[in-house]
């Protein structure tokens, strides 16, 4: 059986929600992702986007098929969520090429504020892994600023690769 490794950095690090969703999927471990910083956007859901010099900490998880279909449907892939390769930083210092879900277009360029719920059940996760919560409230200050702001990302698209696509 093929297993997919996946990068959680936003409520899929929330263990509980992870076993309703993807009983079969196995925690890796807490792992980072540099130079990409957590966001808030569409809806008010968790994206993450490239920035030199900031960190993303999140939770590997060996996914199953079933698994990744399972997450595939709950994301809304690929209209709400495109997959796309990264390289996490494990706690050992390898580097390792893992799938992550990243907000689609035009929804990643419109900054919104969660809902608490959403918030804590992120942090909920962070906490009970005992992965620094330091991006998350950084992503929530940010929020708050862009959305009174009235900030909209403008900035040309890099052109995304999506998985699917590199599958072909």
């Amino acid at each position: 059986m093929e297993e997919n490794l996946y990068f959680a950095y936003g409520s899929n690090i929330n263990l509980e929600q992870m076993e309703q969703r993807c009983p079969d999927a196995q925690v890796v471990g807490p792992v980072t992702l540099k130079n990409y910083e957590l966001r808030f956007r569409g809806y008010g859901f968790a994206t993450i986007a490239p920035k030199r010099g900031s960190v993303v900490h999140g939770l590997l998880w060996k996914l199953t098929p079933a698994c990744e279909q399972a997450l595939d449907r709950y994301e809304g892939y690929p209209r709400h969520y495109i997959k796309e390769v990264v390289k996490v930083q494990t706690a050992d210092g390898s580097k390792i090429p893992v799938m992550a879900y990243i907000m689609a277009e035009p929804m990643c360029r419109t900054p919104a504020m969660p809902s608490p719920e959403y918030y804590h059940t992120i942090r909920q996760g962070l906490v009970a892994n005992r992965i620094p919560a330091d991006s998350l409230k950084e992503a929530w200050n940010r929020a708050i600023d862009e959305v009174r702001a009235g900030k909209q990302d403008r900035s040309k698209p890099k052109k995304r690769t999506n998985r699917r696509d590199q599958e072909r």
